[in-house]
């Protein structure tokens, strides 16, 4: 079960933070409001040392697991994300504390990781203003925001594509991903009289690194593991691109193939489709 709480920078002690940068802790913590405290700003801002090596960040993830885990008592997960909105969650699953932290963490130091620990534990009010002021001066190292004209748009009406995309990151792709993801347009459905033959719920475009699901999916009877296989489908494209052979573009390859087998949900998300493709099609 999640537990958590989403919340503005802005209602926390420091409120240094864009509105579009939140924070998400323990479900109970209750942050204090103050007035706004705009910390000094270096003239460049570090970037971490890693989003291009996996084996670091792993490495690094460990470490940091460990020194926080040593704080709270109890046995933590960490995995760094590449989230523009999302700099810090938690959620207890299978008696672990997972904590995603944005890849600015990388090169945090003990006394912001003993502040992350004092945050999470107790919602500790001097450790949300060294938090706030450790992102306010690594903010150059959030991702730009989308093209002009491209509407991102994650949180749906039952799922959530960033927790998701976070997750499945975190578990197979190193922790870290240049790939955005959004629900796609809504679109009138088919013509009264006429049946729709095919339906493409994931597309991923290359040049804007952006993986699309269909708006279909965003319905209470589909469920998490089959919008997560959807994802993860997405996700190998980004991550492997394509192949030529023959003077074509191979985009399922070998590779490919196994990779996606060798998703815990493939087989369980095959099933699924097979039994409701019909009322995919129908879109309700």
């Amino acid at each position: 079960m999640t537990l958590q709480l989403g919340f503005d920078f802005g209602t926390l002690d420091a409120s240094v933070m864009r509105p579009e940068v939140r924070a998400m802790a323990l479900e109970g913590a209750a942050p204090a409001r103050a007035l706004p405290v705009d910390p000094p700003r270096p003239a460049s801002a570090p970037m971490p040392f890693l989003l291009r090596s996996p084996d670091l960040a792993l490495s690094r993830a460990s470490q940091l697991s460990s020194h926080i885990a040593t704080q709270l008592r109890e046995p933590v997960r960490v995995a760094f994300t590449d989230n523009r909105r999302t700099m810090l969650s938690a959620r207890r699953r299978a008696g672990k504390l997972e904590v995603r932290l944005h890849h600015m963490f990388l090169d945090a130091d003990d006394t912001t990781l003993d502040a992350i620990g004092a945050y999470l534990g107790r919602s500790d009010r001097s450790a949300s203003v060294r938090i706030d002021a450790f992102i306010a001066a690594r903010h150059d190292a959030i991702r730009s925001s989308q093209k002009r004209g491209t509407r991102i748009r994650v949180e749906g009406e039952v799922h959530d594509l960033d927790a998701m995309m976070d997750d499945i990151v975190a578990r197979h792709f190193g922790g870290s991903s240049e790939a955005r993801i959004t629900w796609g347009r809504r679109v009138q459905g088919v013509r009264r009289g006429r049946r729709r033959k095919s339906i493409q719920l994931g597309t991923y475009s290359a040049d804007e690194r952006l993986i699309r699901i269909h708006p279909v999916l965003d319905q209470p009877w589909v469920p998490d593991f089959y919008v997560e296989s959807v994802i993860f489908h997405e996700l190998l494209h980004h991550d492997l691109g394509a192949e030529e052979k023959d003077g074509r573009r191979c985009f399922h390859t070998p590779e490919f193939r196994r990779r996606e087998r060798a998703f815990e949900c493939f087989a369980r998300a095959q099933a699924w489709e097979k039994e409701n493709l019909t009322r995919l099609l129908r879109g309700h």
